[in-house]
């Protein structure tokens, strides 16, 4: 089942690719600030916060395939109410709905925990990043094309349309060839205390997936500034606009895709899971840090490589070593929380970063923030490599 549930997360993605980064040029066409446009992001991503430990814990007891059907749904829902945004209000709801949404990626790495071998878990994780590597080649093309190169005529709706019909086809077929991997599920709503308190699973999970889970947070935290404020600058810096910063998120994505779709098992075979997440850790700290010295594309693509291979050797390491600390039982709690305070770290870090990019520097949120990723990795070191661990 596998090979059709990462094809259903790929087409899903596409439409999430096709969104990423013409939303805040969107925003700008209803007067957003670069602190609005930081909330937008962090609105996203406080839905996923308060959802995606509650979804983890509900898969875990009423069963991966419904939940993950649902946040499909919610999914489709969301882009089609973007299409039709006639304000910023309207643009915060629906971005909302999609983050609710977004809870199916932790339960789309649920099914695999429960489907592969520990042995075989990074490389099952990195798959997943594949899937998003090819949404975020193929997405920010097609999203590129569709709004068209002429920026004084931008066409936003197109994209938000055809995000919608991809999202909506990913569901379809979800529907009819997702299966269940947790047959024996109780079937209860005891997940929906979640909702009350999402930190509280931490209090079930062992010292190390807790260490990993506030490493995530970190990581989250600085890349989502990265993301988020990576069309804001492109265009301060060099003039860009939607069709280029749609290109070099395809750039991005072709790098993410060739790592995590075809590297990361050699890699992970080569160095082990703590070293290529250290690894991942200081690449990205180098492009984030590198801020300074973009003057030119050739300068902008250097940093693009340190800051997509830091990520692409991240993502999965750090979920496969969260999910080989973890009970059988508890994958979907403990991946839905590594999900729910990632979340939390994209919530503070587009408002932290818009806030210095807006009255301090552009500079300046990529400065502090591979400061923060190297102090992050100095105190997580011993909870990264502990010393029984090869």
């Amino acid at each position: 089942m596998l090979p059709v549930l990462l094809l259903t997360v790929v087409i899903d993605l596409i439409g999430f690719g096709l969104i990423l980064p013409l939303l805040p040029f969107y925003a700008t066409s209803f007067g957003a600030s670069p602190v609005t446009i930081a909330m937008l992001a962090a609105v996203f991503s406080i839905a996923q916060f308060l959802s995606a430990t509650p979804l983890g814990g509900l898969s875990d007891r009423m069963g991966r395939r419904p939940v993950f059907l649902a946040c499909m749904a919610l999914t489709v829902i969301g882009y089609i109410w973007l299409a039709f945004a006639d304000s910023l209000l309207t643009i915060f709801l629906a971005r909302t709905v999609a983050g609710i949404g977004s809870g199916k990626i932790s339960i789309a790495r649920a099914i695999i925990a429960d489907s592969t071998p520990p042995e075989q878990r990074a490389r099952g994780m990195g798959l997943i990043g594949g899937a998003f590597g090819i949404g975020m080649i193929l997405g920010p093309l097609i999203g590129g094309l569709l709004v068209g190169p002429d920026p004084q005529h931008p066409n936003y709706t197109l994209p938000a349309l055809a995000a919608a019909t991809s999202s909506g086809i990913a569901l379809l077929l979800a529907i009819f060839t997702v299966r269940e991997t947790r047959p024996n599920a109780s079937h209860t709503l005891a997940g929906l205390a979640l909702w009350r308190n999402p930190f509280a699973p931490l209090r079930q999970l062992n010292r190390v997936v807790v260490a990993l889970i506030a490493i995530n947070f970190s990581i989250n935290f600085v890349f989502s500034q990265i993301e988020v404020l990576f069309p804001l600058f492109s265009a301060a810096r060099l003039d860009w606009h939607a069709y280029e910063v749609g290109i070099a998120f395809t750039f991005i994505g072709t790098i993410v895709l060739s790592m995590q779709g075809f590297l990361i098992g050699p890699l992970t075979r080569l160095f082990g899971e703590r070293k290529l997440l250290t690894m991942g850790m200081i690449n990205l700290a180098a492009g984030t840090a590198m801020a300074h010295w973009i003057v030119s594309t050739p300068t902008m693509a250097f940093s693009i490589v340190l800051t997509a291979t830091g990520v692409a050797m991240i993502g999965p390491t750090i979920n496969s070593l969260a999910s080989r600390s973890t009970e059988a039982t508890q994958q979907g709690i403990a991946l839905g929380t590594m999900e729910s305070l990632a979340a939390l770290g994209r919530t503070f870090g587009p408002l932290w970063g818009g806030w210095l990019f807006d009255r301090i520097g552009i500079n300046v949120p990529y400065w502090i923030g591979g400061a923060i990723l190297i102090v992050t990795l100095t105190l997580g070191w011993r909870s990264i490599h502990p010393k029984e661990q090869p």
